[in-house]
């Protein structure tokens, strides 16, 4: 049986947070999104670490919650919750991020993994939600199975790409 931990990052936590997001982006957006993306995200691990460093107390304070998810202590999955950041859906809550590595898709943790979201933010006050999802992205079927109602697609701009996302959106309780 494996040992599943999923637990609020510390700062010592940042470089495997960072780490396993930028290695499960280029596992899951290969294809999806333009390989310069790709390769720039990969040649800035180290500034990506000090970024999430110095953001940390800031995050904590605007109620942004940071996770790691380690199976047999190695870790392989993150995620990330808070208040909508769309001004949209103000006063819903968000996932703003949930990733795992290829290698652990398809057992469950990304179940776990959304299952502490969703409980984190009805802590924090919420009792509704949305997440963010690549219209191209296979994981879209994933929030779907999760009873996610897609309302909305949205264009975003990263590294001067349009990214075309549905939102998806929860009743939480």
């Amino acid at each position: 049986m494996d040992k599943v931990e999923i637990k609020e990052i510390t700062i010592e936590d940042i470089p495997d947070y960072v780490k396993v997001n930028i290695k499960a982006w280029q596992e899951s957006y290969k294809g999806l999104i333009g390989d310069e993306i790709l390769i720039d995200v990969e040649n800035n691990v180290e500034n990506s670490i000090k970024r999430q460093i110095n953001k940390f107390e800031e995050d904590k304070k605007n109620g942004v919650k940071k996770f790691i998810l380690k199976v047999n202590n190695e870790p392989v999955g993150m995620m990330s919750v808070g208040k909508s950041r769309n001004k949209k859906y103000e006063g819903k809550g968000e996932l703003e991020a949930l990733y795992l590595l290829d290698k652990v898709k398809k057992k469950g943790y990304g179940k776990q993994l959304f299952m502490h979201g969703v409980k984190t933010l009805i802590d924090m006050g919420f009792n509704e939600m949305i997440i963010g999802c690549l219209i191209n992205n296979p994981a879209n079927d994933f929030y779907k199975h999760m009873g996610g109602k897609l309302i909305d697609a949205v264009t975003n701009k990263v590294k001067g790409y349009d990214m075309e996302e549905n939102i998806y959106y929860y009743e939480i309780k």
